[in-house]
């Protein structure tokens, strides 16, 4: 997913341009982009808690299903276990589309530093780029923040998004199958 385009657009290399070199924003960027990437391994890390917890449960409900006092439970169960599970795994799945592209121009949402990006470029292409990227402190800065936004972006619209969805299902699974067994008993 693609980060939005500004409704105005603004000369980014302008606005980096007047931001002096000094040691508090390189480590405010650094430290913004480093903790991105500590949430984007959380985020794996909990996507794979309820895979694993997901394919346990679904294994000892699934050896339920002959039993008919259980059955509708069950049932209830496995249906929202199985879609937490694949919602944390499209929560852990690489979202990557490549840039193309048109006519040798770069798109506006290129990040020079994501592999998906560069990948599309000639090596020259791309030793230009990251030339470009270095020739004043303005433009390295301009380089890590849209990194760090794409970043959050990503973090935010997709792997959050779905590991949210999962978790919520996973638990209203349990939830709602107690009910329903609840229900069950008394009405039987």
């Amino acid at each position: 997913m693609s980060p939005p385009e500004p409704a105005a657009k603004i000369d980014a290399e302008r606005l980096f341009a007047a931001i002096p070199e000094r040691n508090t924003g390189d480590c405010l960027l650094r430290t913004m982009q480093q903790h991105h990437v500590q949430l984007s391994t959380m985020a794996d890390t909990k996507a794979n808690i309820i895979i694993t917890m997901s394919s346990i449960v679904l294994t000892l409900v699934l050896g339920r299903l002959n039993d008919p006092v259980l059955r509708t439970a069950s049932l209830t169960l496995a249906a929202f276990t199985l879609l937490a599970l694949l919602l944390a795994v499209l929560a852990v799945l690489p979202k990557y589309r490549p840039l193309k592209l048109q006519n040798g121009e770069i798109p506006s949402q290129f990040n020079l530093m994501f592999f998906g990006h560069f990948a599309e470029l000639s090596r020259d292409r791309f030793l230009t780029e990251i030339a470009a990227a270095l020739k004043s402190d303005g433009s390295v800065y301009e380089t890590m923040a849209r990194d760090t936004y794409a970043l959050g972006y990503y973090l935010a619209h997709h792997k959050y998004r779905y590991l949210r969805m999962s978790y919520i299902f996973f638990l209203a699974g349990f939830v709602l199958a107690c009910f329903v067994q609840v229900w069950h008993l008394l009405a039987h």
